[in-house]
């Protein structure tokens, strides 16, 4: 793996740097406007009224005019700006979970292009709870469980967008932590940790296949961009098992272990994070190299039609930002074939 061309050792500032007590909700909640609900709802019904696949839909089946200069302003905020956006405005009381896949898949088409969230190359991932322990079965995923679920970030993809089909009974709050921050407070707590961040780390695929083969793949948790631009990335859950599982895995050195638990103490500090509920028809877009996220357990109601339930998806921006080799992860998830399901 090449040598990282640059190590940041200054205070970083801008927008990206920030902490959650200081937002108030207008800083990150984005209204939509009767014209821009209009052309979701009319998006939908003519992809319905025409049977589209999944697949099919992009920008130019699927045009939303109205929007254009919202997305525009979207995308610099998770660019350039606090890295998430919260898109509220959307009534899904009686949708169809297809009427809601297709518009929130068009809607993201519209952002970017898709990434494969497994093996099976499923496009749109679905967030609830199966009954799975993440603790003891090896192939369970954070998605797919009930129980809190530590800061990290989604690092197949730039973007990581969800949006809320029902809420659960308790529980079920997202948070998130701005990893720019982060970095300025290990920066100032411990300096010697800086490089580390620029060091291999390997993470476990949790049973899915990478495209740099083997159950296990390695990345920097830091790296400056041709654009001279700092992106960043934490996971310390699957770092720590890729570690534990695997016999070709280097152990963690003492400086790595330090600097994952730093992040993890770092980012649970309620100064640093902020945290929120979403709402039924709420959509999150979160910039996965400046933005970690987590999610508080939850308790689903005994109706199964009531029970927590999110779409997911992950898409490589069409105006993200340029990344070195040591730190791209944009490949995705390898699969048998090149099928797009949902």
């Amino acid at each position: 793996m090449p040598e990282p061309q640059t190590i940041i050792h200054e205070p970083l500032s801008g927008p990206a740097v920030w902490r959650g007590p200081e937002l108030v909700p207008s800083d990150y909640l984005y209204q939509l406007d009767p014209a821009e609900i209009d052309e979701i709802c009319r998006v939908r019904d003519d992809l319905l009224a025409r049977d589209v696949s999944l697949g099919a839909v992009d920008p130019e089946s699927a045009p939303m005019p109205a929007l254009a200069s919202t997305i525009t302003d979207w995308t610099n905020q998770l660019e350039n700006g606090i890295g998430f956006v919260v898109v509220r405005g959307l009534n899904i009381e009686g949708w169809s979970e297809r009427e809601a896949g297709l518009a929130y898949y068009a809607l993201g088409r519209q952002l970017g292009l898709p990434v494969k969230q497994n093996a099976d190359g499923h496009l749109l991932g679905h967030v609830r709870d199966t009954g799975k322990n993440i603790l003891t079965d090896p192939s369970a995923r954070g998605y797919q469980v009930r129980i809190a679920l530590p800061f990290h970030t989604d690092t197949s993809t730039d973007l990581l967008s969800l949006m809320c089909l029902q809420t659960a009974k308790k529980g079920g709050d997202s948070a998130l932590a701005p990893l720019q921050t982060i970095y300025n407070e290990i920066l100032a707590r411990r300096p010697d940790l800086i490089d580390t961040f620029y060091e291999p780390f390997n993470f476990d695929c949790r049973g899915e296949e990478h495209p740099d083969g083997g159950p296990f793949y390695t990345r920097v948790l830091a790296s400056v961009g041709p654009d001279g631009r700092l992106s960043l990335r934490h996971n310390s859950g699957y770092a720590r098992s890729a570690a534990r599982r695997f016999d070709d895995c280097a152990e963690l050195t003492p400086e790595q272990d330090e600097l994952l638990s730093l992040i993890d103490e770092l980012a649970q500090d309620p100064t640093i994070h902020v945290r929120f509920r979403l709402q039924q028809g709420d959509i999150i877009l979160v910039n996965n190299y400046a933005v970690a996220h987590s999610r508080s357990a939850f308790e689903d109601h005994d109706d199964p039609d009531r029970r927590r339930h999110l779409l997911r998806l992950w898409l490589v921006m069409y105006d993200g930002r340029p990344l070195e080799a040591d730190f791209d992860n944009r490949a995705g998830l390898a699969t048998d074939d090149g099928l797009a399901r949902t």
